[in-house]
């Protein structure tokens, strides 16, 4: 019994040791904030969907964090209607949705329920987003898991975050599972074990600093400058936060989770600062229409609260044509100013940066400018007297730009010279449906003046999702080598995405699809698809389609963007090949 005393004792005395030797330093407490910006988090799961509190419970959680307001960001379709804003525990609450695409999580905030489920391709749920009303952001874009990182940097997205908790430790947890050297400067494998050997044991007695200890350079500033070059592309961070942690695997996917970080350890850890164009009133719908046009126009900084806090950061643009604040556009015209104003305690440095380039750094004054030309430029603080130098703040960009100049034109096609016409409202020779084992479908000539219309009746089996799906088909025997888009007029019963397809047929057992899914509103809708816009739908053996190999177009509704049990009508008044 004494030897198990001494042993335990023994333990104890070198699990305290390692503790002190690994905790990472307090963070510094600062005098109040003088820039007015408001402090809170997006990007939060509360038991809705897959987090472990209710919003009540996470709300107050972030009331004792000192935040201001919150996102939440419940996983799904976006046909839920969201909550209408809200304070909760004084903290002001707006319900927002992140959406699982083909390419990854796109969250979109300030939207009202959609008509039908956002799915599918990303470019897709972006385009919906948007025309919704939305303010859409590629969510965890540095995530090591590709079924959540965001990879399509074509679409044109609102937003971008920069920091994502959630992707923090999988970076770690990577790292430490990593057969080989990291090429980019990280932590070697058993690096990354003892970074997280010591997390686990300092956690419970500096959460914040902990978390905060875990942070790693952001590799998307490359891919945030690549097209901030071009438009407005707003910088943010994400707590992504579920209070789960899983004891084996991925804590989405497992029951078998313990509650840590918790909620209030992560909205210490971190925090985003919006300026507002007014003050507050306590009035939730008038507060979060004021919150909102901040996160929209890119008013916002974020802060590592881990390290120092309450943060303070102003960063402003001036010449002839004015002064801007981050977020702002800032017309060419004279001599052009860039001033910094923070609270950064000693010891910390600021950077100066112009897209991924460093104009002016290494600045540990609190208040300072500097000269400059067009860019896009944007402020972050380190604290450089700790060996990670860890991100501190990040400002969002003040985009000087010549108005001629920046000026993106969209590519245009050339207008098409040869076409097949496959539906000219006069026979619907050539067309039929079909559909899976448990659904209906039926094509018709619809009568209006002067001919007809291709009509498809259609009802999708109800119970849960189990592959139903209904098409609009054509046989191309001659195949569509000889052309490069299909053009067609359509409209629907009900608001709906339609997944143009085409099918190959020659040497393809398989029955290979590709497709580009298009919105159908309830009135005619002259709509172009190009064949190089396709994508496989399903596996296949080419990315695009082999038009040499083609022998079927259909226009197919599926559960991608329909719910079952769902009956209406879709109605084609011309189909024509083009090149």
């Amino acid at each position: 019994m004494k030897r198990l005393a001494l042993a335990t004792a023994a333990l104890l005395a070198a699990v305290a040791v390692f503790i002190a030797a690994t905790i990472p330093p307090r963070h510094t407490r600062l005098p109040p904030p003088s820039d007015g910006a408001i402090p809170g988090i997006l990007h939060i799961h509360s038991n809705r969907s897959d987090g472990l509190s209710s919003p009540d419970e996470i709300a107050a959680a972030a009331a004792r964090a000192g935040l201001r307001f919150l996102v939440f960001t419940d996983h799904g379709d976006a046909t839920r209607l969201p909550d209408a804003p809200a304070y909760r525990a004084g903290v002001l609450c707006l319900d927002a949705v992140e959406i699982s695409t083909n390419g990854g999580h796109y969250i979109a905030i300030d939207m009202p329920a959609a008509p039908y489920p956002l799915g599918g391709d990303a470019r897709d749920v972006v385009e919906d987003v948007r025309r919704l009303g939305g303010f859409g952001v590629a969510a965890h874009p540095d995530s090591p898991k590709p079924q959540l990182r965001w990879r399509d940097w074509t679409a044109p997205v609102d937003g971008v975050e920069i920091f994502n908790l959630d992707s923090v430790w999988r970076q770690w947890v990577q790292q430490a599972m990593a057969t080989s050297a990291p090429a980019d400067g990280r932590p070697t494998r058993w690096g990354a074990r003892r970074h997280l050997l010591a997390a686990l044991f300092d956690y419970p007695f500096r959460p914040a600093e902990t978390i905060a200890g875990l942070m790693q350079p952001s590799g998307m500033i490359d891919q945030w400058a690549a097209i901030a070059g071009r438009r407005r592309l707003v910088m943010l961070a994400g707590a992504d936060v579920h209070a789960k942690l899983a004891l084996r695997g991925d804590p989405v996917d497992n029951q078998y989770v313990v509650a840590a970080p918790g909620y209030e350890s992560a909205f210490r850890t971190m925090s985003v600062h919006a300026a507002l164009d007014r003050p507050l009133s306590g009035t939730a719908a008038v507060d979060a229409a004021t919150l909102v046009r901040a996160l929209r126009g890119g008013h916002l900084y974020t802060a590592i609260d881990g390290i120092a806090t309450p943060a303070s950061l102003e960063f402003t643009a001036s010449n002839q044509r004015g002064t801007v604040h981050a977020g702002d556009e800032l017309a060419v015209g004279g001599p052009l100013t860039l001033h910094v104003r923070t609270n950064a305690p000693t010891g910390f440095a600021a950077t100066v940066w112009n897209g991924a380039t460093v104009l002016s750094g290494g600045h540990r004054e609190q208040d300072f400018t500097v000269a400059a030309g067009p860019g896009a430029y944007w402020v972050e603080v380190r604290s450089s007297d700790r060996p990670d130098a860890a991100s501190w703040l990040r400002s969002n960009p003040v985009y000087v730009r010549d108005p001629a100049a920046a000026a993106v034109r969209a590519a245009t096609r050339p207008p098409a010279t040869v076409s097949q016409t496959l539906f000219d409202g006069k026979a619907i020779t050539g067309w039929g449906v079909e559909h899976d084992p448990t659904s209906l479908a039926v094509v018709e000539a619809a009568p209006i003046m002067g001919g007809v219309e291709l009509r498809m009746r259609f009802g999708l089996a109800g119970g849960p999702p189990a592959g139903q799906v209904v098409a609009l088909a054509t046989d191309l025997p001659n195949g569509v080598a000889s052309y490069d888009r299909a053009a067609f007029t359509i409209r629907g019963e009900r608001p709906m995405r339609v997944a143009v397809q085409l099918r190959s047929g020659v040497g393809d057992s398989n029955n290979e699809r590709w497709q580009r899914s298009v919105y159908v509103d309830t009135f005619d809708q002259e709509r172009t698809v190009y064949f190089d816009d396709l994508l496989p739908a399903g596996p296949a053996h080419t990315a695009r389609p082999p038009l040499d190999r083609i022998r079927m177009l259909l226009f197919t509704v599926d559960m991608t963007n329909t719910k079952p049990g769902t009956s209406s009508r879709l109605w084609l008044k011309r189909v024509v090949l083009q090149h």
